[in-house]
């Protein structure tokens, strides 16, 4: 998720986005609240991996980064998620789905 600015929209990033099979979702125009999920939890990236250590190789951040989603995804709590970590929110949110549909059937 991406607002329109000039770094998304850019005609080598979106080319570079398509050759890697990354498909893009922009933001409505005018609308700041947006992507106010995506910005925060590059906000907690940042506060809570990358600006506290040096990394010696790529492939060192990519491990640390692999572990730092993961926890992020299991153990870390989102009040926009009712106090529940995606993992669980995802979780509960297909149950009721699949309930729902059995219901209807």
């Amino acid at each position: 998720m991406s607002d329109n600015g000039s770094q998304p929209t850019s005609r080598s990033f979106m080319e570079t986005c398509a050759g890697l099979g990354i498909k893009q979702a922009f933001t409505a125009y005018n609308n700041p609240k947006g992507n106010a999920d995506t910005e925060l939890m590059m906000r907690t990236l940042k506060e809570e991996l990358c600006w506290l250590w040096e990394w010696q190789s790529a492939n060192e951040l990519k491990t640390v980064l692999d572990t730092f989603i993961e926890d992020f995804n299991s153990g870390y709590l989102h009040s926009a998620l009712g106090y529940k970590t995606p993992n669980a929110f995802e979780k509960e949110h297909f149950e009721n789905q699949r309930v729902t549909l059995n219901l209807a059937a």
